[in-house]
């Protein structure tokens, strides 16, 4: 087998940015929180909470800091 092929094997089951996302807009979707209400909350513009709410497209890092701060569930659920 090569070395890349291994790689893939060995890493499988990494969390990557897209899963983050989605987990954390399930939260989002779960507790009734609309993509509007969202950006106002996070001060962002509506399109780019609307990319990673409706078009599978990863947060920011800056987004992510910002949901930890503003919400508490999302706090307590990337600090478990």
């Amino acid at each position: 087998m090569s070395t890349m092929i291994l790689w893939q094997i060995c890493h499988k089951n990494e969390l990557n940015n897209g899963d983050l996302t989605r987990y954390i807009v399930k939260l989002l979707r779960e507790q009734g929180i609309t993509t509007k209400q969202a950006a106002r909350d996070l001060n962002i513009p509506v399109e780019r909470a609307r990319n990673w709410y409706y078009k599978d497209t990863g947060m920011t890092a800056l987004d992510l800091l910002r949901l930890i701060q503003e919400y508490k569930f999302v706090r307590q659920a990337v600090e478990n």
